[in-house]
Protein backbone atom coordinates (compact mmCIF):
# COMPACT_ATOMS: atom_id res chain seq x y z
CA UNK A 1 0.00 0.00 0.00
CA UNK A 2 2.89 2.43 0.84
CA UNK A 3 3.96 2.49 -3.26
CA UNK A 4 0.13 3.32 -4.04
CA UNK A 5 0.04 6.65 -1.86
CA UNK A 6 3.09 7.51 -2.59
CA UNK A 7 1.97 7.59 -6.54
CA UNK A 8 2.04 10.82 -8.48
CA UNK A 9 -1.62 12.12 -9.39
CA UNK A 10 -1.56 12.02 -13.37
CA UNK A 11 -2.13 15.63 -14.51
CA UNK A 12 -3.28 17.02 -18.17
CA UNK A 13 0.23 17.52 -19.64
CA UNK A 14 1.18 13.75 -18.86
CA UNK A 15 -1.56 12.85 -21.24
CA UNK A 16 -1.12 15.44 -23.81
CA UNK A 17 2.57 15.10 -23.67
CA UNK A 18 1.84 10.89 -24.31
CA UNK A 19 -0.23 12.01 -27.35
CA UNK A 20 2.00 14.80 -28.87
CA UNK A 21 5.04 11.68 -29.13
CA UNK A 22 2.27 9.35 -30.46
CA UNK A 23 2.15 11.49 -33.25
CA UNK A 24 5.86 11.52 -34.37
CA UNK A 25 6.51 7.91 -33.37
CA UNK A 26 3.49 6.57 -35.27
CA UNK A 27 4.39 8.27 -38.59
CA UNK A 28 7.90 7.20 -38.15
CA UNK A 29 6.90 3.64 -37.77
CA UNK A 30 4.25 3.52 -39.86
CA UNK A 31 5.60 5.07 -43.59
CA UNK A 32 9.57 3.56 -42.60
CA UNK A 33 8.31 0.95 -44.98
CA UNK A 34 6.85 2.35 -47.46
CA UNK A 35 9.56 5.29 -47.33
CA UNK A 36 12.02 2.60 -48.04
CA UNK A 37 9.94 1.07 -51.46
CA UNK A 38 9.18 4.72 -52.63
CA UNK A 39 13.17 5.72 -52.66
CA UNK A 40 13.75 2.35 -54.42
CA UNK A 41 15.22 0.13 -51.98
CA UNK A 42 15.36 -3.32 -53.04
CA UNK A 43 14.41 -6.14 -50.80
CA UNK A 44 17.69 -6.61 -48.78
CA UNK A 45 17.66 -2.73 -48.19
CA UNK A 46 14.63 -3.10 -46.59
CA UNK A 47 15.37 -5.72 -44.31
CA UNK A 48 18.06 -3.53 -43.50
CA UNK A 49 16.24 -0.33 -42.91
CA UNK A 50 13.88 -2.17 -41.05
CA UNK A 51 16.18 -3.86 -39.21
CA UNK A 52 18.30 -0.90 -38.47
CA UNK A 53 15.23 1.30 -37.35
CA UNK A 54 14.21 -1.46 -34.68
CA UNK A 55 18.04 -1.33 -33.80
CA UNK A 56 18.22 2.02 -33.47
CA UNK A 57 14.94 2.43 -31.60
CA UNK A 58 16.15 -0.26 -29.15
CA UNK A 59 20.05 -0.73 -28.34
CA UNK A 60 20.77 2.54 -27.10
CA UNK A 61 17.91 2.78 -24.36
CA UNK A 62 20.36 0.67 -22.20
CA UNK A 63 22.49 3.80 -21.97
CA UNK A 64 19.30 6.47 -21.86
CA UNK A 65 17.66 4.05 -19.50
CA UNK A 66 20.14 3.76 -16.73
CA UNK A 67 20.66 8.04 -17.52
CA UNK A 68 17.58 8.34 -16.55
CA UNK A 69 17.71 6.60 -13.51
CA UNK A 70 20.49 8.44 -12.50
CA UNK A 71 19.71 12.28 -13.46
CA UNK A 72 15.66 12.31 -14.39
CA UNK A 73 13.03 11.57 -16.28
CA UNK A 74 12.00 14.49 -17.70
CA UNK A 75 15.59 15.81 -19.11
CA UNK A 76 16.51 13.22 -21.09
CA UNK A 77 12.95 13.14 -22.53
CA UNK A 78 12.95 17.00 -23.67
CA UNK A 79 16.72 16.26 -24.68
CA UNK A 80 15.40 13.32 -26.86
CA UNK A 81 12.13 14.68 -28.13
CA UNK A 82 14.19 17.84 -29.37
CA UNK A 83 16.65 15.83 -31.39
CA UNK A 84 14.03 13.83 -33.05
CA UNK A 85 11.89 16.91 -34.40
CA UNK A 86 15.03 18.06 -35.83
CA UNK A 87 15.87 15.05 -37.29
CA UNK A 88 12.64 14.99 -38.93
CA UNK A 89 12.43 18.08 -40.66
CA UNK A 90 15.89 16.80 -42.67
CA UNK A 91 13.96 13.78 -43.33
CA UNK A 92 11.23 15.52 -45.14
CA UNK A 93 13.62 17.04 -47.58
CA UNK A 94 15.81 13.96 -48.87
CA UNK A 95 15.24 11.46 -51.12
CA UNK A 96 18.28 8.73 -51.63
CA UNK A 97 18.20 5.37 -50.27
CA UNK A 98 21.50 6.01 -47.76
CA UNK A 99 20.70 9.60 -47.10
CA UNK A 100 16.69 7.55 -45.65
CA UNK A 101 18.50 5.49 -43.81
CA UNK A 102 20.89 7.65 -42.06
CA UNK A 103 18.02 9.78 -40.71
CA UNK A 104 15.30 7.07 -40.29
CA UNK A 105 18.59 5.92 -37.88
CA UNK A 106 18.97 8.99 -36.04
CA UNK A 107 15.63 10.12 -36.01
CA UNK A 108 15.25 6.06 -33.91
CA UNK A 109 18.47 7.39 -31.84
CA UNK A 110 16.59 10.03 -30.41
CA UNK A 111 13.06 8.59 -29.56
CA UNK A 112 15.67 5.88 -27.99
CA UNK A 113 16.53 8.66 -25.68
CA UNK A 114 12.84 9.08 -24.80
CA UNK A 115 11.26 5.93 -24.79
CA UNK A 116 12.60 4.11 -21.04
CA UNK A 117 12.77 7.77 -19.51
CA UNK A 118 8.76 7.73 -20.66
CA UNK A 119 8.25 4.17 -19.70
CA UNK A 120 9.54 5.14 -16.09
CA UNK A 121 7.74 8.32 -15.79
CA UNK A 122 4.33 6.72 -16.19
CA UNK A 123 5.68 4.33 -13.39
CA UNK A 124 5.42 7.35 -11.26
CA UNK A 125 2.22 7.45 -11.89
CA UNK A 126 1.08 3.89 -11.71
CA UNK A 127 0.64 2.22 -7.77
CA UNK A 128 0.95 -1.21 -7.37
CA UNK A 129 -2.45 -2.02 -6.75
CA UNK A 130 -4.06 -0.94 -10.36
CA UNK A 131 -1.19 -0.69 -12.14
CA UNK A 132 -2.48 -2.33 -15.36
CA UNK A 133 -5.39 -0.58 -14.96
CA UNK A 134 -3.65 3.01 -14.66
CA UNK A 135 -0.68 2.08 -17.45
CA UNK A 136 -3.84 0.87 -19.87
CA UNK A 137 -5.57 4.39 -19.47
CA UNK A 138 -2.49 6.61 -19.85
CA UNK A 139 -1.48 4.27 -22.87
CA UNK A 140 -5.12 4.45 -24.53
CA UNK A 141 -5.24 8.33 -24.41
CA UNK A 142 -1.15 8.48 -25.83
CA UNK A 143 -2.56 6.25 -28.76
CA UNK A 144 -4.90 9.20 -29.57
CA UNK A 145 -2.18 11.20 -30.90
CA UNK A 146 -1.54 8.48 -32.76
CA UNK A 147 -4.86 7.83 -34.25
CA UNK A 148 -5.62 11.75 -35.01
CA UNK A 149 -1.99 11.83 -36.61
CA UNK A 150 -3.40 9.22 -39.14
CA UNK A 151 -6.11 10.56 -39.79
CA UNK A 152 -4.88 13.87 -40.99
CA UNK A 153 -2.45 11.61 -43.00
CA UNK A 154 -5.54 10.06 -44.80
CA UNK A 155 -6.94 13.40 -45.33
CA UNK A 156 -4.09 15.27 -46.78
CA UNK A 157 -2.74 11.73 -49.23
CA UNK A 158 -6.80 11.29 -50.15
CA UNK A 159 -6.26 13.57 -53.58
CA UNK A 160 -3.29 12.88 -54.35
CA UNK A 161 -2.08 11.38 -57.60
CA UNK A 162 0.67 10.05 -59.68
CA UNK A 163 3.09 7.21 -58.00
CA UNK A 164 4.33 7.21 -54.89
CA UNK A 165 7.30 9.27 -54.13
CA UNK A 166 9.84 10.36 -51.17
CA UNK A 167 8.12 14.11 -51.25
CA UNK A 168 4.82 12.59 -51.02
CA UNK A 169 5.66 12.34 -46.96
CA UNK A 170 6.29 15.34 -46.83
CA UNK A 171 3.51 17.43 -45.00
CA UNK A 172 3.69 14.08 -42.77
CA UNK A 173 7.12 14.04 -41.80
CA UNK A 174 7.15 17.91 -40.99
CA UNK A 175 3.86 17.22 -38.45
CA UNK A 176 5.56 14.74 -36.65
CA UNK A 177 8.61 16.85 -36.67
CA UNK A 178 6.39 20.04 -35.00
CA UNK A 179 4.42 17.36 -32.30
CA UNK A 180 7.84 16.12 -30.81
CA UNK A 181 8.50 20.22 -30.37
CA UNK A 182 5.23 20.28 -28.71
CA UNK A 183 5.66 16.93 -26.72
CA UNK A 184 9.43 18.34 -25.16
CA UNK A 185 7.62 21.33 -23.98
CA UNK A 186 4.32 19.89 -22.67
CA UNK A 187 6.66 17.04 -20.56
CA UNK A 188 7.84 20.20 -18.80
CA UNK A 189 5.06 20.68 -16.77
CA UNK A 190 4.58 16.87 -15.52
CA UNK A 191 6.05 15.64 -12.07
CA UNK A 192 8.84 13.18 -11.29
CA UNK A 193 10.46 11.18 -8.38
CA UNK A 194 13.79 12.07 -7.88
CA UNK A 195 16.07 9.85 -9.44
CA UNK A 196 18.53 8.04 -7.51
CA UNK A 197 21.58 9.83 -8.61
CA UNK A 198 25.14 8.53 -7.73
CA UNK A 199 25.10 5.89 -10.77
CA UNK A 200 26.93 6.36 -14.42
CA UNK A 201 26.78 3.53 -15.64
CA UNK A 202 24.43 0.56 -17.20
CA UNK A 203 23.78 -1.76 -14.16
CA UNK A 204 24.45 -5.22 -16.20
CA UNK A 205 24.74 -6.72 -13.19
CA UNK A 206 21.15 -6.05 -11.48
CA UNK A 207 19.92 -7.39 -15.02
CA UNK A 208 21.61 -10.86 -14.75
CA UNK A 209 20.90 -11.41 -11.38
CA UNK A 210 17.16 -11.33 -11.76
CA UNK A 211 16.21 -14.77 -12.99
CA UNK A 212 12.56 -13.74 -14.06
CA UNK A 213 13.55 -10.29 -16.03
CA UNK A 214 16.32 -12.66 -17.28
CA UNK A 215 13.58 -15.32 -18.62
CA UNK A 216 11.51 -12.75 -19.97
CA UNK A 217 14.15 -11.08 -22.12
CA UNK A 218 15.47 -14.49 -23.56
CA UNK A 219 11.98 -15.52 -24.13
CA UNK A 220 11.14 -12.02 -25.78
CA UNK A 221 14.62 -12.57 -27.86
CA UNK A 222 13.97 -15.41 -29.37
CA UNK A 223 10.30 -14.48 -29.93
CA UNK A 224 11.40 -11.10 -31.71
CA UNK A 225 14.08 -12.83 -34.25
CA UNK A 226 11.08 -15.21 -34.88
CA UNK A 227 8.79 -12.82 -35.84
CA UNK A 228 10.69 -10.23 -37.51
CA UNK A 229 11.41 -12.69 -40.32
CA UNK A 230 8.27 -11.02 -42.42
CA UNK A 231 8.82 -7.71 -41.35
CA UNK A 232 10.62 -6.96 -45.23
CA UNK A 233 7.61 -7.97 -47.27
CA UNK A 234 4.43 -6.12 -45.44
CA UNK A 235 5.21 -2.98 -47.63
CA UNK A 236 5.85 -5.21 -50.86
CA UNK A 237 2.24 -6.67 -50.35
CA UNK A 238 0.96 -3.22 -49.65
CA UNK A 239 2.85 -0.94 -52.55
CA UNK A 240 3.54 -3.38 -54.73
CA UNK A 241 1.33 -6.13 -55.32
CA UNK A 242 -2.17 -4.26 -53.65
CA UNK A 243 -0.70 -1.00 -55.37
CA UNK A 244 -2.08 1.06 -52.13
CA UNK A 245 -1.53 4.76 -51.71
CA UNK A 246 -0.66 6.55 -48.72
CA UNK A 247 -4.21 7.41 -47.89
CA UNK A 248 -4.91 3.98 -48.18
CA UNK A 249 -2.22 2.89 -46.00
CA UNK A 250 -2.89 5.41 -43.85
CA UNK A 251 -6.87 3.97 -43.51
CA UNK A 252 -5.39 0.87 -42.46
CA UNK A 253 -3.02 2.81 -39.62
CA UNK A 254 -6.07 4.77 -38.62
CA UNK A 255 -8.37 1.29 -38.33
CA UNK A 256 -4.98 -0.32 -36.13
CA UNK A 257 -4.66 2.63 -34.12
CA UNK A 258 -8.53 3.20 -33.33
CA UNK A 259 -8.95 -0.56 -31.85
CA UNK A 260 -5.32 0.12 -30.36
CA UNK A 261 -7.30 2.45 -28.30
CA UNK A 262 -10.35 1.22 -27.78
CA UNK A 263 -8.51 -2.06 -26.60
CA UNK A 264 -5.99 -0.43 -23.85
CA UNK A 265 -8.01 0.26 -20.93
CA UNK A 266 -9.58 -3.18 -21.47
CA UNK A 267 -6.62 -4.85 -20.95
CA UNK A 268 -5.51 -2.60 -18.04
CA UNK A 269 -8.80 -4.26 -15.89
CA UNK A 270 -7.93 -7.43 -17.60
CA UNK A 271 -4.01 -7.05 -16.31
CA UNK A 272 -5.30 -6.18 -12.94
CA UNK A 273 -7.63 -8.72 -12.73
CA UNK A 274 -6.43 -11.62 -14.44
CA UNK A 275 -3.01 -11.46 -14.56
CA UNK A 276 0.36 -10.42 -16.93
CA UNK A 277 1.14 -13.53 -18.67
CA UNK A 278 -2.11 -14.35 -20.43
CA UNK A 279 -2.59 -10.76 -21.94
CA UNK A 280 1.16 -11.17 -23.38
CA UNK A 281 0.76 -14.44 -24.65
CA UNK A 282 -2.65 -13.62 -26.32
CA UNK A 283 -0.57 -10.40 -27.68
CA UNK A 284 2.35 -12.91 -29.14
CA UNK A 285 -0.01 -15.31 -30.47
CA UNK A 286 -2.22 -13.42 -32.16
CA UNK A 287 0.45 -11.43 -34.14
CA UNK A 288 -0.13 -14.46 -36.37
CA UNK A 289 -2.74 -13.30 -37.89
CA UNK A 290 -0.92 -10.66 -40.15
CA UNK A 291 1.06 -12.58 -41.86
CA UNK A 292 -2.07 -15.06 -43.34
CA UNK A 293 -3.60 -12.19 -44.10
CA UNK A 294 -0.74 -10.39 -46.18
CA UNK A 295 0.21 -13.54 -47.43
CA UNK A 296 -3.34 -13.81 -49.19
CA UNK A 297 -4.83 -10.31 -49.34
CA UNK A 298 -6.19 -9.30 -52.65
CA UNK A 299 -8.04 -6.38 -51.45
CA UNK A 300 -6.78 -3.20 -49.43
CA UNK A 301 -9.73 -4.01 -47.32
CA UNK A 302 -8.44 -7.24 -46.33
CA UNK A 303 -5.57 -5.55 -44.71
CA UNK A 304 -7.71 -2.90 -43.19
CA UNK A 305 -9.23 -6.08 -41.26
CA UNK A 306 -6.50 -7.20 -40.58
CA UNK A 307 -4.75 -4.50 -38.91
CA UNK A 308 -7.40 -3.57 -36.87
CA UNK A 309 -7.35 -7.22 -35.23
CA UNK A 310 -3.83 -6.43 -35.01
CA UNK A 311 -4.05 -3.23 -33.24
CA UNK A 312 -6.01 -5.54 -30.41
CA UNK A 313 -2.85 -6.86 -30.17
CA UNK A 314 -0.67 -4.29 -30.01
CA UNK A 315 -2.90 -2.76 -27.27
CA UNK A 316 -2.26 -6.06 -25.40
CA UNK A 317 1.56 -6.09 -25.77
CA UNK A 318 1.90 -2.10 -24.85
CA UNK A 319 0.21 -2.30 -21.40
CA UNK A 320 1.12 -6.10 -20.79
CA UNK A 321 5.04 -5.66 -21.44
CA UNK A 322 5.61 -2.46 -19.61
CA UNK A 323 3.20 -3.46 -16.69
CA UNK A 324 5.17 -6.29 -16.01
CA UNK A 325 8.64 -5.27 -16.41
CA UNK A 326 7.30 -2.11 -13.90
CA UNK A 327 6.38 -5.06 -11.76
CA UNK A 328 9.64 -6.79 -11.55
CA UNK A 329 11.91 -3.47 -11.69
CA UNK A 330 12.99 -1.87 -8.17
CA UNK A 331 11.59 2.08 -8.35
CA UNK A 332 15.67 3.47 -9.20
CA UNK A 333 15.79 1.23 -12.06
CA UNK A 334 12.48 0.99 -13.74
CA UNK A 335 14.20 3.01 -16.95
CA UNK A 336 16.72 0.52 -16.91
CA UNK A 337 14.87 -2.38 -17.02
CA UNK A 338 12.52 -0.94 -19.27
CA UNK A 339 15.09 -0.40 -21.65
CA UNK A 340 16.42 -4.01 -21.48
CA UNK A 341 13.01 -5.13 -22.52
CA UNK A 342 13.18 -3.06 -25.35
CA UNK A 343 16.63 -3.64 -26.56
CA UNK A 344 15.94 -7.57 -26.17
CA UNK A 345 13.00 -7.04 -29.03
CA UNK A 346 15.07 -4.56 -31.11
CA UNK A 347 18.33 -6.26 -31.42
CA UNK A 348 16.12 -9.89 -32.25
CA UNK A 349 13.94 -7.55 -34.48
CA UNK A 350 17.21 -6.66 -36.44
CA UNK A 351 18.37 -10.04 -36.54
CA UNK A 352 15.54 -11.64 -37.91
CA UNK A 353 14.42 -8.57 -40.54
CA UNK A 354 17.69 -8.30 -42.00
CA UNK A 355 19.27 -12.01 -42.20
CA UNK A 356 15.76 -12.83 -43.76
CA UNK A 357 15.86 -10.22 -46.43
CA UNK A 358 19.48 -10.87 -47.19
CA UNK A 359 18.72 -14.59 -47.67
CA UNK A 360 15.43 -14.76 -49.28
CA UNK A 361 17.11 -11.71 -51.70
CA UNK A 362 17.21 -14.40 -54.84
CA UNK A 363 14.09 -16.32 -54.24
CA UNK A 364 12.19 -13.47 -54.05
CA UNK A 365 13.67 -12.40 -57.59
CA UNK A 366 13.13 -15.51 -58.75
CA UNK A 367 9.72 -16.26 -57.36
CA UNK A 368 7.94 -12.60 -57.18
CA UNK A 369 5.09 -12.39 -54.99
CA UNK A 370 4.28 -16.07 -54.65
CA UNK A 371 7.75 -16.43 -52.77
CA UNK A 372 6.54 -13.48 -50.59
CA UNK A 373 3.52 -15.13 -49.74
CA UNK A 374 5.43 -18.08 -48.95
CA UNK A 375 7.88 -15.94 -46.69
CA UNK A 376 5.07 -15.06 -45.10
CA UNK A 377 3.13 -18.08 -43.82
CA UNK A 378 6.84 -19.13 -42.59
CA UNK A 379 7.03 -16.33 -40.47
CA UNK A 380 3.36 -16.76 -39.07
CA UNK A 381 4.34 -20.09 -37.98
CA UNK A 382 6.86 -18.82 -36.17
CA UNK A 383 5.06 -16.20 -34.74
CA UNK A 384 2.35 -18.92 -33.40
CA UNK A 385 4.61 -21.55 -31.80
CA UNK A 386 7.42 -18.96 -30.45
CA UNK A 387 4.78 -16.78 -28.90
CA UNK A 388 3.61 -19.50 -26.06
CA UNK A 389 6.85 -19.05 -25.06
CA UNK A 390 6.08 -16.60 -22.79
CA UNK A 391 3.98 -19.53 -20.77
CA UNK A 392 7.16 -20.30 -19.92
CA UNK A 393 7.90 -16.98 -18.04
CA UNK A 394 6.61 -16.29 -13.91
CA UNK A 395 3.48 -14.39 -13.44
CA UNK A 396 4.31 -10.68 -11.91
CA UNK A 397 1.18 -9.87 -11.14
CA UNK A 398 0.91 -9.11 -6.89
CA UNK A 399 -0.67 -12.14 -5.26
CA UNK A 400 -0.11 -14.50 -7.90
Amino acid sequence: MGEEKERLRDPRALYLTGAAQSVSDTIIDRFTGTLAVAAGATVAESGLINGGKQLALTLPQVIFGSFADSFGKKRIIIAGRILCGVVLAALAFVNAPIYLFALIIAVCVAISMATPAWGSLIGDYAGELRRGTIIGRINSVAQIGGFTAMVVALIITLNQTGPMTVSSFTPLLLLASASSFISAILVSFTKEKPPAGGRRHFEFAALVEDKDLRRFLTVSFIFGVGAATSMPFFSYVTVGKLNMSIWQIAATAVANLAFNVVSQRMFGRILDRVGRRPVIVFSRVAMVSSCLVYAFATSWLHIVAVEAFIGVALAAWSSGQSTYIIDLAPQKLRATYLAASMTAVGVSNFLGSYVMGTLSQGYIAATGYAGISMALIFAGVLRFFLGFLFLTTRESKPGA
